[in-house]
C-alpha cells in the first residue's frame, strides 16, 4: 500500500511529460485532418500553447484520478460496518451490533471473521461510552488505544499532539525542497498548508454537540457527526464518514495539490526568457522617457503662461501681445522674465507657502489669522454701509474727505517722508489681507 502510494506520487515527476508528448501528437494528426493544414513547427508559439493546454489538461484528469483513488480506497469507519448513520444514538447501536454479530460471529461465519468481529465488539464497547466516541470520530481507531486519557479535555490534547506531527513532517520538507530546488510555487505550497491547518484545527476545536447545524468556517469542508444534516462539502460528497476520515482525505488532498502545482505552474506558467525580460525592460524605459518629455513639455507650458500672465501693468512691464495660453515668447527685449515679475511671483509663492503653515497649524497662530479674517470681513461691511450713506452728501463730502486727508498728513513728523514709504507698505498689506480674506474665507 505504501509503495504504490510513493509510486502515484513519483509518477508526477514523469508521466506528465511523457503522456502529453503522445497526446500532443495525436491531437496534432487530428488537427492536420480537421483543418486541414499543417501543425504548428516545434518552437513556434502557437506549439508552445498547444503543449500547455495539453499538459494541462492530462494532469488535471491525473489529478482527479489520484483524488478519486484516495477517496475510494479510504478504510470503512465502524458505523458503515454496522450499517448505520453517524448520528446514531446507543439504542440504534446496540441493534446494529446484534444483527452484526449474528451475522458474522466465528461460530457462524467461520475463523476468517474472528479478526473483524473482535475488532467491531471492542469498538462497539467503545462507542458507548461519549468520550471515547467523541475521541474515535475525532482522530480514528488509534484513539481508543489511549489507556492514559479518561476526559475530554485530556483526548483533544492528545489528539492535537499526534495531528501536529503531520504538519511538522510537511514543514521540514517544504523547507527541505525548497532549499534544493528552490521554486516560484514555494510560497503557494506554505499557503496550503496553513490553510489545511486552519481548517483541521478549526473544526476539531469546535465541535458543535447540540444536534443543530453550526455554520462557522470550518463547516465548508467538514460535517460535525453530531448534526442531521450534512452541510459541509466533504459531508455531501461521503454523508456516512466520520471526521477522521475526512481529515485524511484532506492531507492526501494537499499533498496531490503540492505535487501537481509543483510541476503543472512551471510548465502552464513558464519564466519570461532573458530575451523577453531585456525587451520589457526596454519598453518600460521608452514609456518613461516618453512620459519624462511630455511632464516637461507641460511644466515650460505652465511656466510660460505664469511668465506672460504677470508681465503687464501690474509690474511695470511690457504686456504680452498674446492670448491664453501665452505659448510664444515673453514681451521682454532680451526674452527673458522681468526682474519686477520674478520678484512678484517669488511674493506670492511666499504668501503660498505661509498660507500653507497657517492651514496646518492648529494652534494659536490658526486662531489669530481667523480671528483677523472675521475682523477685515466686518470692517469691509461697515465700509459699504458708510460709503452708501455718504454717497448723498455730493461734493462736500469729498471736499471735507480731501481736507482731513491733508491735516492727517500734516499733523504726522516729517510728513513727506510718510506720504513716500506708507501708500507702498499700505498697498502690500492690505493687498495681502484682501487675497489672504478671499482665499481663507
Amino acid at each position: 500500500m505504501l509503495a504504490t502510494s510513493l509510486l502515484k506520487y513519483a509518477a508526477w515527476y514523469y508521466l506528465p511529460a511523457f503522456c502529453t508528448r503522445q497526446l500532443l501528437s495525436a491531437l496534432h494528426v487530428a488537427y492536420a485532418r480537421v483543418f486541414r493544414r499543417a501543425p504548428p513547427s516545434p518552437g513556434t508559439p502557437e506549439y508552445a500553447f498547444h503543449h500547455r493546454m495539453t499538459y494541462l489538461l492530462f494532469a488535471t484528469g491525473y489529478l482527479l484520478y489520484n483524488l478519486y483513488d484516495a477517496s475510494a480506497t479510504v478504510e470503512p469507519n465502524y458505523y458503515e460496518m454496522l450499517g448505520l448513520a453517524p448520528t446514531a444514538d446507543e439504542g440504534m447501536l446496540k441493534t446494529a451490533f446484534r444483527q452484526f454479530a449474528r451475522r458474522y460471529h466465528p461460530d457462524r461465519a467461520g475463523s476468517q471473521s474472528e479478526s473483524m468481529f473482535i475488532e467491531v465488539r471492542d469498538a462497539y464497547d467503545a462507542l458507548k461510552s461519549p468520550v471515547k466516541r467523541f475521541a474515535y470520530e475525532r482522530f480514528g481507531p488509534e484513539a481508543l488505544k489511549w489507556q492514559q486519557c479518561t476526559t475530554l479535555r485530556e483526548y483533544v490534547r492528545h489528539g492535537l499532539l499526534q495531528a501536529s506531527g503531520f504538519y511538522i513532517v510537511s514543514l521540514c520538507s517544504l523547507v527541505i525542497i525548497h532549499i534544493l530546488n528552490p521554486s516560484p510555487v514555494s510560497f503557494w505550497r506554505y499557503i496550503m498548508l496553513a490553510l489545511t491547518a486552519v481548517y483541521e484545527l478549526l473544526f476539531l476545536l469546535k465541535p458543535s454537540t447540540n444536534g443543530v447545524a453550526n455554520p462557522d468556517f470550518s463547516s465548508v469542508l467538514f460535517t460535525d457527526p453530531a448534526t442531521a444534516s450534512h452541510t459541509g462539502l466533504f459531508g455531501f460528497l461521503w454523508p456516512q464518514r466520520v471526521p477522521y476520515q475526512h481529515v485524511r482525505f484532506l492531507h492526501t488532498l494537499w499533498v496531490l495539490a503540492s505535487f501537481a502545482l509543483s510541476n503543472v505552474a512551471p510548465v502552464v506558467l513558464p519564466a519570461p526568457s532573458p530575451e523577453f525580460q531585456e525587451k520589457w525592460i526596454l519598453n518600460e524605459a521608452q514609456q518613461i522617457a516618453t512620459l519624462s518629455t511630455s511632464l516637461t513639455r507641460e511644466a515650460s507650458a505652465l511656466l510660460t503662461t505664469l511668465l506672460h500672465s504677470v508681465h503687464g501693468p501690474r509690474t511695470g512691464t511690457p504686456a504680452s501681445p498674446d492670448t491664453f495660453p501665452y505659448l510664444g515668447a515673453l514681451p521682454t527685449a532680451d526674452g527673458r522674465p522681468a526682474d519686477a515679475a520674478v520678484a512678484l511671483l517669488a511674493e506670492e509663492m511666499e504668501h503660498l507657502l505661509l498660507e500653507a503653515q497657517i492651514r496646518a497649524d492648529r494652534g494659536p497662530l490658526r486662531s489669530a489669522v481667523d480671528n483677523a479674517v472675521e475682523r477685515r470681513r466686518r470692517e469691509i461691511a461697515r465700509g459699504v454701509s458708510v460709503g452708501a450713506g455718504l454717497d448723498g452728501r455730493g461734493a462736500g463730502g469729498q471736499g471735507l474727505g480731501a481736507q482731513g486727508s491733508g491735516s492727517w498728513a500734516a499733523q504726522q513728523p516729517n510728513g513727506s517722508a510718510v506720504a513716500a514709504a506708507s501708500p507702498a507698505r499700505k498697498e502690500r498689506a492690505l493687498g495681502y489681507v484682501r487675497g489672504r480674506s478671499r482665499s481663507l474665507g
